[in-house]
């Protein structure tokens, strides 16, 4: 699991409707969807996963995913962007979701990027794949300079992901119950 944001560049602009990102995109191997309440059945698989809910706080009940979903859908109406479920091209079959959302950090808005992968999905470098991909929209449909992205101390494989797309470490947090450290990176000529 990976969790980041993307820096607006004035702290109090927000992210306007007319960058909306588009309902769906295409990888060399990933499709990713918009979120809809259709994908519940698969975010509720996921969100009982012990492996990949390990670096996410644990498992999550039925309601919890539901909650998820409705939160995802409505923030896509607020903002008009949000969550992706990825499927495999080649299979059709859901391996993840990836997406964006309005966040805020340091008192300043932010737009998060974050994904998780099943398990069976791991080391194939679709997370790569897919992170690569978001922040080329971002870079090119969100009014945004940078992308900060934070990751468990302990997730190495994380860490490389935001590396092979060109973010650097900047600093680890303080966060209990585990530090989390933190990458960069900007667009051509805004640093």
């Amino acid at each position: 699991m990976i969790r980041g944001h993307v820096v607006l560049p004035n702290s109090r602009r927000t992210i306007q409707r007319s960058a909306a990102l588009p309902n769906e995109f295409n990888t060399k191997r990933l499709c990713a969807r918009r979120l809809t309440p259709a994908h519940l059945p698969f975010i509720i698989a996921m969100h009982e996963d012990t492996a990949l809910m390990a670096s996410m706080g644990g498992t999550r009940d039925a309601a919890a995913s539901r909650a998820y979903v409705d939160g995802r859908v409505r923030h896509w109406a607020d903002h008009g962007y949000g969550m992706f479920v990825l499927h495999d091209i080649a299979s059709g079959d859901p391996v993840g979701r990836a997406g964006f959302k309005h966040a805020e950090s340091t008192g300043r808005p932010v737009v998060e990027i974050a994904y998780a992968l099943l398990p069976n999905s791991w080391g194939k470098g679709l997370a790569q794949e897919a992170t690569g991909a978001l922040a080329a929209l971002a870079f090119e449909r969100l009014p945004v300079d940078g992308l900060t992205a934070i990751t468990l101390q302990t997730n190495r494989a994380s860490q490389r992901v935001l590396e092979k797309i060109g973010m650097a470490c900047v600093g680890v947090t303080n966060d209990a119950p585990e530090p989390k450290v933190r990458y960069e990176m900007y667009r051509a000529g805004c640093r």
